[in-house]
């Protein structure tokens, strides 16, 4: 199966550490982990399994059949599928910006065939990681280039005791992750303005990627 795969997986706050670990044990390189509070109701919990407890977020980037195998891993190894242990998925990624795809992802993972799968989807969420501090710098390049309003997280890299360096980005510092969701005309121009402005070569050291969106609600035009 060839695709990059956006991994996101969401468990109770105690157990965060022991899943950082099966990722970076299962090649994941680029983690990511925020921490969150569910907001379900009762009825909702007991319906999937969940008690209401502070959990964490960890996600990454990789390749569609490694996405695959890290959640065929946390069903088998990590017992994810339990009673009050969590929820994990994996989306499509339809672009990679700010990096080349030799320095962290095998090539040609986004061919032809994986874009015929996303490109009849009118809306695209952009991901952008940025090191801490510079969310104006990111959001005034996107903005400019057409882009409405993004929800910003403070999130911490996991990478301290798996190697220092990924994407050219320290991965143990904290960083900032600023998600927008736009049509998929606009994305590409966002994107471009994001790197040009706020990538790498800048002191915000932005990378971005594309996630494709079936559906949205509660945008009056996107």
């Amino acid at each position: 199966m060839n695709g990059v795969s956006f991994v996101i997986t969401v468990v109770q706050r105690e157990l965060s550490d022991s899943y950082i670990d099966f990722f970076h044990k299962h090649g994941a390189n680029l983690v990511f982990s925020y921490l969150c509070e569910g907001t379900a109701q009762k009825k909702a919990l007991h319906l999937w399994g969940l008690e209401k407890k502070e959990m964490q977020i960890i996600c990454c980037l990789c390749g569609s059949e490694a996405a695959n195998r890290l959640l065929d891993g946390l069903v088998s190894e990590m017992r994810i599928d339990a009673p009050n242990a969590g929820v994990a998925l994996m989306l499509p990624v339809d672009g990679v910006s700010g990096v080349s795809n030799a320095q962290c992802l095998p090539e040609g993972l986004i061919d032809d065939e994986f874009k015929k799968r996303v490109e009849d989807m009118q809306y695209s969420l952009i991901v952008a990681i940025a090191e801490r501090g510079y969310v104006d710098m990111v959001m005034d390049a996107a903005r400019e280039a057409g882009a409405r309003g993004g929800t910003v997280i403070h999130a911490k890299g996991t990478g301290a005791r798996f190697g220092a360096k990924f994407f050219g980005l320290t991965i143990a510092a904290e960083k900032e992750m600023i998600y927008l969701v736009t049509s998929s005309e606009g994305k590409e121009a966002i994107i471009d303005a994001i790197i040009d402005k706020a990538g790498p070569s800048t002191e915000a050291r932005a990378i971005a990627f594309t996630v494709p969106v079936e559906r949205v609600a509660g945008f009056s035009k996107l």
